[in-house]
């Protein structure tokens, strides 16, 4: 991902742009509040480079996924740091959709993981940190990169693809 500006080098503060903090009346994503995954966006500087953005989530230890998976040793499941990552990936596209033509609360979908590697576990108390870098565009399709870190470690890195219309 030698594209990315990998999150052991995370922008200065002063150089992002916080998008908002989400509310129930205002959430950064259309998901019900059971199914957020970021707490914070920020834009990145990219006046020349492509479009990027940092996402945060607290895995509060009482989340309820903890509960179950897996009592005694709770992890994160893979399934929700890639919908953590996606999430991200759909904050940073619906941002740029507010310049163009596309209604910015059109809804998003995953259609496709290129890669994902999962690098490490995100555990009660870390807080995610996942940098998203718009790759390409090509009609309703959108190419992301992603790294998610927590202070300790890489956690995922992958590429997906997002969808404006979701195929039957």
């Amino acid at each position: 991902m030698a594209s990315l500006h990998g999150l052991g080098h995370l922008p200065l503060i002063s150089q992002l742009r916080l998008m908002s903090i989400p509310s129930a009346s205002s959430p950064l994503t259309p998901h019900g509040p059971g199914f957020r995954f970021v707490d914070h966006f920020a834009l990145g500087p990219t006046p020349s480079e492509s479009p990027r953005g940092t996402a945060t989530f607290h895995l509060s230890p009482t989340l309820s996924v903890f509960a179950d998976h897996f009592p005694g040793n709770p992890i994160m499941p893979a399934a929700l740091l890639l919908e953590h990552a996606a999430q991200a990936a759909g904050i940073l596209w619906m941002s740029l959709a507010q310049n163009s033509d596309t209604p910015s609360n059109s809804p998003l979908f995953v259609a496709g993981v290129d890669t994902l590697r999962i690098l490490g576990p995100g555990l009660p108390g870390d807080t995610l940190h996942t940098e998203v870098e718009l790759l390409k565009e090509f009609g309703s399709l959108a190419q992301f990169q992603f790294e998610t870190r927590s202070v300790q470690k890489t956690i995922t890195k992958g590429r997906l693809t997002l969808s404006r219309q979701l195929k039957a």
